[in-house]
């Protein structure tokens, strides 16, 4: 075609360029129309965009305005007015970037008047906010007096209450130490009773060892209870306690250590009444507490009452006035009125109640004029805060038309923005048109100039591949690629032939390979027929070896490397030879050790012989024994006579017990009498106690008669004069006892007599248990002299027991070993060899 031979001169990259440059100078028409189109969006979007700034920024100023009125302070303030300036510099900036006639300008600089207008109402807010902290200030001012009051209330009620509660403690504390003083009273009696009331010294320390715990007890409950005047019996009852508790442990039953803890016992019912005495001085002093804190408990529980309502008051007060701050109204300020009100009536009573002037002179300076301010100060709380209220309403309405006059201006410029985008569109679709049928006219033409001359070399290139060789190459003198693909083309069929002529090179030198391959297959046939000669030489000379001919060696020599291997079988066999050679001699060794156990058996022999004299030195030994027994037999019928005679003083000694034992019989009786005063002073104490008791209630209850104490009083007096007629009557039987106690002594003392005797008949005894002594020793020698020769017998014994085992052992182990070797050598043919003996010795 005349387009095709035009345009085959160039290059491709030519004609496309040629094509290309008209399409892309439509589609940079459409570029140029878009940028312009763009640049009135883009200045509408800024118009857009400040305006929504603006009125975003009106609503950060109405929302910062709600903080404000919420929680009003300096952050929040400083926070309105930033927002305030923020929004008055947007909206000048805004007015200053648009002309004088452009559309809107008018609501923009309606919307800067009510900004500047909102700032200056913030002051004025300002202002009456610090008025009205001034006087929440001074409420709280107020409040603070009032606390003052309550505290100081609180504090002296809380002082007259201790006070009471002390002088209770204080008589409460006077009855338990009169409690623990009569407890340990009663104990005491109750231990020296149960001492009395056994009969034998071992018994009365057992009783005293089981009540010392309790004693030490009760001697540190009763030391800080007793009175200050008897404060030295506490020491005098820690020291019993330790004396008797050491005579007690140490178990000495001697005459002198029981009268001693007699006497401690004794002065221990002393301190028992001590003790006593000091329970009726607590429990009288305990009844004067309880009569005095009756009187002063009246007053100060309706002191308190009043002093703890007018607290309630207060308390009510603060949290009214917490609430009025909450809710500054008229609604809000109307339960702080009423409960002042009630305050200052509750003063007036707590008035009548306090007999204190200077107590109730210091509430009243500071109950009435805090009242008085909390009244006045919240009024004028109420209108201050009724204005700001009012003030931040006016603001919020400005803030409104402002945002108003911020919309009208919006909607202008979107209208505005609309006409612009309408021209911009339409600019835009036709260079677009231009720019579509540009590019299809140069399509069409790179089409005709480009698809015919490819397609040639299309053709071209599939003939060569299928072989053809002879095919001709058109295009080679064009000037543009094509032309250089055709002349590509005639380069891969000349290398085309010169590939045919390599292979049928290859195909001659695979010939000559398979030619080398057979001649080493020959080869290795020989190769492998040599080694199945050595094969079958050591097969044979092997099975040879496996029936137990060792007495020849492989002859014929293999080839190659296969003869170390002939070499190595025979060394092996030549050794093996040599292996059985040096069995034959072992067995011979083995003949030795049989003629060594006929000798062990000779010396067995030699044994049993020294045994049999061992025995007969035994037999000695025990006829010396014999006689050693019967000489400690005639003295045994001696010890016989001293024990007859030890006997009868035994019978004397158990007479003066007798005696002993009637004496203690009267000293137990008087003890039954003494136990029965003593009962009769338990219940005495027990009655004086329920007596005192009944003296403190009665007291408590009648408060300053008395009279019912007086009569209980008579009454402790009569149980104590009781008290004292018992305590003459012990004396006596006390004294009774003691003349019993020694009488009981010089019985003790004839008995000490008749032990002395029994003593001088021990002593005869004892001379004869050392002539006893001195035959069992004798006794003892000889028994060594035979456990000697016991021992020599064991020892051989076992040693010929021992060699007999050994002998047995060796003698089957040899049998067996001797068989074993016989046939296995009996399995080899040996060259030059001596028979093998299979005797053994006997």
């Amino acid at each position: 075609m005349f387009i095709d031979k035009l345009l085959s001169r160039y290059s491709i990259r030519t004609k496309v360029l040629a094509l290309v440059v008209p399409f892309v100078a439509s589609i940079s028409a459409v570029g140029v129309t878009g940028l312009y189109a763009s640049g009135m969006l883009q200045h509408r979007m800024d118009i857009s965009n400040d305006t929504m700034r603006a009125l975003s920024g009106f609503r950060d100023v109405g929302e910062a305005m709600n903080t404000y009125l919420d929680a009003t302070s300096e952050e929040s303030r400083a926070a309105v007015v930033t927002r305030l300036q923020e929004q008055q510099a947007d909206l000048e900036e805004s007015l200053s970037a648009l002309d004088a006639a452009a559309v809107g300008r008018d609501s923009l600089e309606r919307a800067l008047a009510e900004t500047r207008d909102v700032t200056a109402r913030i002051d004025e807010m300002w202002a009456l906010f610090q008025t009205e902290e001034s006087l929440s200030q001074a409420l709280n001012e107020s409040i603070k007096g009032m606390v003052s009051a309550q505290i100081k209330l609180s504090d002296e009620a809380q002082k007259m209450q201790r006070a009471v509660a002390n002088q209770e403690n204080d008589a409460k504390t006077a009855f338990r130490e009169a409690d623990r003083l009569a407890s340990g009273a009663s104990f005491i009696e109750t231990v020296a009773a149960a001492y009395r009331a056994e009969v034998f010294p071992e018994q009365q320390t057992a009783v005293l060892a089981d009540a010392m715990p309790e004693l030490v007890k009760t001697q540190r409950r009763t030391g800080t209870a007793l009175p200050k005047e008897r404060a030295p019996v506490g020491k005098e009852f820690q020291a019993i306690n330790s004396d008797l508790s050491a005579r007690v442990k140490s178990g000495d039953v001697s005459l002198e250590n029981i009268d001693e803890i007699r006497r401690l016992v004794l002065k221990l019912e002393a301190v028992g009444a001590e003790l006593a005495a000091g329970a009726r001085e607590k429990s009288a002093l305990s009844v004067e507490r309880f009569g005095a804190v009756d009187t002063e408990l009246v007053k100060t529980n309706e002191i308190l009452d009043q002093s703890r309502k007018l607290v309630s008051d207060v308390y009510d007060l603060r949290i009214n006035v917490t609430a009025f701050l909450a809710n500054r109204t008229e609604e809000g300020r109307s339960p702080l009125v009423r409960q002042a009100d009630l305050i200052a009536s509750n003063m007036e009573t707590l008035g009548a109640s306090i007999q204190n002037d200077a107590l109730f002179g210091d509430l009243t300076k500071l109950v009435t004029p805090a009242l008085a301010a909390l009244k006045a100060d919240s009024a004028d709380l109420v209108a201050a805060s009724e204005k700001r209220t009012a003030g931040f309403a006016e603001a919020a309405a400005v803030i409104d038309r402002g945002w108003v006059a911020l919309t009208e201006f919006a909607e202008a410029q979107r209208d505005a923005a609309g006409t612009e985008g309408r021209e911009a569109n339409t600019l835009s679709l036709g260079a677009t048109t231009l720019g579509i049928l540009l590019a299809i006219v140069g399509g069409v033409t790179l089409i005709l100039t480009l698809q015919r001359p490819i397609g040639q070399i299309t053709g071209i290139m599939r003939r060569l591949a299928s072989g053809d060789l002879e095919t001709s190459i058109a295009g080679e003198a064009r000037g543009d690629e094509i032309g250089a693909m055709a002349r590509a083309l005639g380069v891969f069929k000349a290398n085309a032939r010169s590939k045919i002529e390599i292979e049928a090179e290859g195909e001659r030198e695979r010939a000559r390979a398979e030619e080398e391959r057979r001649r080493n297959d020959a080869e290795k046939q020989a190769l492998d027929a040599e080694i199945d000669e050595a094969v079958t030489q050591l097969a044979a000379a092997l099975e040879r070896l496996a029936s137990g001919d060792i007495s020849f060696q492989i002859e014929g020599r293999f080839a190659g490397r296969l003869e170390r291997l002939r070499t190595d079988f025979n060394l092996s066999v030549s050794r093996l030879r040599d292996t059985m050679t040096r069995i034959t001699d072992n067995v011979g060794m083995i003949q030795n050790n049989g003629r060594q156990m006929a000798h062990s058996a000779a010396a067995l022999s030699k044994r049993t012989e020294q045994q049999a004299a061992s025995l007969e030195e035994t037999a000695a030994a025990v006829e010396e024994i014999t006689a050693t027994v019967r000489a400690t037999a005639g003295r045994a019928e001696e010890v016989n006579g001293v024990v007859s005679e030890t006997k009868r003083n035994a019978e004397q000694s158990a007479v003066v017990m007798g005696d002993a034992v009637s004496a203690m019989d009267r000293i137990e009786e008087a003890s039954r009498k003494i136990e029965q005063i003593i009962e009769v002073i338990d219940q005495i104490a027990f009655q004086t106690n329920l007596l005192a008791l009944n003296a403190g209630v009665e007291a408590a209850r009648a408060g300053e008669a008395g009279k019912g104490f007086a009569v209980v009083a008579q009454e402790v007096r009569e149980l104590a004069q009781r008290s004292a007629t018992a305590a003459k009557d012990i004396k006596v039987l006390i004294h009774g006892s003691t003349e019993e106690v020694a009488a009981g002594a010089a019985h003790v003392k004839g008995a000490g007599e008749v032990l002395s005797r029994i003593g001088g008949q021990i002593g005869t005894i004892s001379q004869l248990v050392e002539m006893i002594v001195t035959a069992s020793r004798e006794q003892s020698s000889a028994l060594q002299e035979i456990n000697g020769a016991v021992n020599q017998m064991d020892q051989m014994t076992q040693q010929n027991a021992a060699m007999v085992e050994e002998a047995t052992a060796a003698s089957h182990d040899l049998a067996g070993e001797t068989d074993a070797l016989v046939e296995l050598v009996r399995q080899f043919r040996l060259q030059s060899a001596s028979p093998v003996r299979a005797d053994r010795a006997a």
